[in-house]
Formats: structure tokens, sequence, C-alpha cells
């Protein structure tokens, strides 16, 4: 009993791995093919989804995919979080591409929602997000529903 519970939980944790292993593959091709950049994403797996930071050339991007948020920022479950997303050229325009390549391929992964953290960038703007969270210290979080996105 002990070890097919084991072999279960394992066989879920690999479907997981394998899910992210897709949508990071899919992440890469839309940056080699946007950016010209290959194989550019530095993936960290941590308990409630992943973390992807691209350095390169003309852009520097720091983004959470959520899986769960358990109430921290007011964050909905499935939700992509743009932390840092800068780019040395069009930054509005690049910022929209980015957010229309999330609107097409997330929901094939599970993630329903679009946010920003902590966005003295003023990313909610460019991308019409709305107020979810107004923290202590100035700390403004945006999101909004990956369907009701207009890029």
């Amino acid at each position: 009993m002990f070890q097919s519970i084991i072999k279960f939980l394992l066989t879920i944790k690999i479907q997981i791995i394998m899910n992210y292993s897709d949508f990071i593959y899919d992440f890469n091709l839309y940056l080699c093919e946007r950016f010209g950049y290959r194989n550019c994403c530095s993936v960290m797996h941590n308990a409630n989804g992943i973390c992807v930071s691209v350095h390169v050339g003309e852009m520097d991007l720091y983004i959470r995919f959520w899986e769960y948020s358990c109430g921290v920022g007011h964050y909905p479950d499935w939700s992509i979080i743009i932390v840092r997303s800068n780019f040395k050229r069009n930054q509005q325009e690049n910022l929209k591409d980015l957010a229309r390549f999330f609107k097409e391929y997330a929901p094939r992964y599970g993630y329903k929602y679009l946010c920003t953290e902590d966005d003295d960038y003023k990313y909610y703007q460019t991308l019409g997000l709305k107020l979810i969270h107004r923290g202590f210290f100035r700390q403004y979080n945006y999101g909004l529903p990956l369907k009701e996105l207009e890029v």
C-alpha cells in the first residue's frame, strides 16, 4: 500500500515537471522566434510553481508561474506574475507581445491570470491590469484573467 502511494506521487511529480518542461520549451521557442535568443531561460522550481529568469542582450525578465498562492499578495491560483520585464528597446510593444504569448499559450498549461508584483514600472498601465492588492509600504499588485486581457 505504502509503495503504491509513493509510486502514484512520483508519477504525479513527473507529470508536473514534464508539463513545466513543455511550457518552458514553448516559452524558449517564443523568445527565439521573437528576439533570436535560444534556450535562454533559467528555471527554478519551488513549492508552488516555477520562477523563470532571462538576462540576455536587450531583455531582463523575471516571471513567477504559480499554481497556487495561499493568499500571498492576494494573487489568484494559477497566476503568471511579472516581477520584472525590461527591454532596452520598444518596452511597451514587447511587453504587450509577451502578454499576447501568455494569453495564447498559458491556458494550455492551466494558467488563468496575468499579474504584476510591486509594479513600480507601471506594467499594469500598459497591459490594462486592475488593482488586486494594496499592501504596506506602497506595494501594489495588479492582475486580470487572461481571457479578459486586451492586448
